[in-house]
C-alpha cells in the first residue's frame, strides 16, 4: 500500500518481493549455513533471481508482464523486505528447531 500510495511502480515491486521471499524461504529452510551441501539448491535460487530482475529490467518481458523498471531506491527497498524470508526461516529454526522424526521401531524397550 505505501508503494501505491507514493506512485511508486508497486506491480513490479510486489513482483519481485513476493518470488524473492520465497526463494530466501528456500535457502533458509534447506540450505545450510557455511556449507555448500545442496549445492543445486544455490544455482536454482541464483538462476531465478536472474529471471526475475529480467522480467523487471529486459523490456520485451517488461512488455510481456506488464512490470515497469525500478529506481536504485526502489529495488534496495525491495531487496531488502525479500531478505525478510530467509531472516524468518533462519530464525525459527533456531528458536524451534526440528525433531527427529520417529520411526515404527522402538528400540528403548
Amino acid at each position: 500500500m505505501w508503494a501505491r500510495e507514493t506512485g511508486r511502480p508497486w506491480q513490479s515491486m510486489i513482483f519481485l518481493v513476493l518470488g524473492a521471499t520465497q526463494l530466501g524461504v528456500a535457502l533458509g529452510s534447506r540450505a545450510r549455513p557455511g556449507s555448500l551441501d545442496n549445492p543445486f539448491l544455490l544455482v536454482a535460487v541464483g538462476a531465478a533471481l536472474c529471471l526475475q530482475a529480467a522480467g523487471v529490467y529486459l523490456p520485451p518481458l517488461r512488455d510481456l508482464l506488464g512490470t515497469e523498471q525500478l529506481s536504485l531506491g526502489d529495488l534496495v527497498i525491495a531487496c531488502a523486505l525479500s531478505g525478510l524470508g530467509h531472516v524468518v526461516m533462519r530464525l525459527q529454526a533456531r528458536l524451534w528447531p526440528e525433531r527427529q522424526p520417529r520411526t515404527g521401531l522402538d528400540t528403548r524397550r
